[in-house]
């Protein structure tokens, strides 16, 4: 079996679909022989779709709010904790709504053995409190490099994180 490199989003998703879907044999080679025809256009349209998206978020009034989305989100800790019933059923909510949104064409191609368990797998890898935390700093700092780009200097960009993160924690 040959070993290929994953470049783009077409690969991924086929990753994905083949590690934590299972996909069949048959499904898979179907993709890869999609590859050439739609490769090239997935990669189009999603970096079109995510500029258009970064342009919206970019605009002040949206940033101001995602800010202090993020800010609540990362460091409040004046809230009262959940309770236990009200963790589970937030999770069952989501959990479910995490089933609906794979389309039924795709459900019915991996089938949907595999459609819960690679759910369940994700959703369990996206239940880990301080991984999110990590991720939500990742994303802060690629989002403050998109936005300012000179703060790519390593020790600019290091002091503007470490005011940004001082002033949302003592805000």
């Amino acid at each position: 079996m040959e070993v290929m490199t994953v470049e783009g989003v077409y690969d991924y998703l086929m990753y994905v679909g083949r590690v934590v879907f299972h996909i069949s044999d048959w499904f898979h080679h179907l993709l890869m022989g999609g590859r050439i025809l739609f490769k090239n256009t997935l990669e189009t349209y999603t970096d079109h779709y995510l500029q258009c998206k970064l342009e919206q978020l970019s605009q002040e009034h949206r940033l101001v709010s995602l800010i202090t989305r993020l800010r609540d989100a990362v460091f409040c800790e004046t809230t009262e904790p959940r309770s236990t019933a009200a963790k589970q059923k937030r999770a069952k909510q989501t959990f479910e709504e995490m089933m609906v949104y794979i389309p039924d064409l795709i459900s019915k191609c991996i089938g949907e053995e595999a459609k819960f368990e690679g759910i369940r797998l994700l959703f369990d890898g996206l239940q880990q409190p301080v991984l999110n935390k990590q991720l939500s700093y990742v994303l802060l700092d690629i989002v403050l490099l998109e936005i300012f780009p000179e703060l790519g200097k390593v020790q600019c960009l290091f002091y503007v994180c470490t005011v940004i993160i001082l002033v949302i924690y003592f805000h």
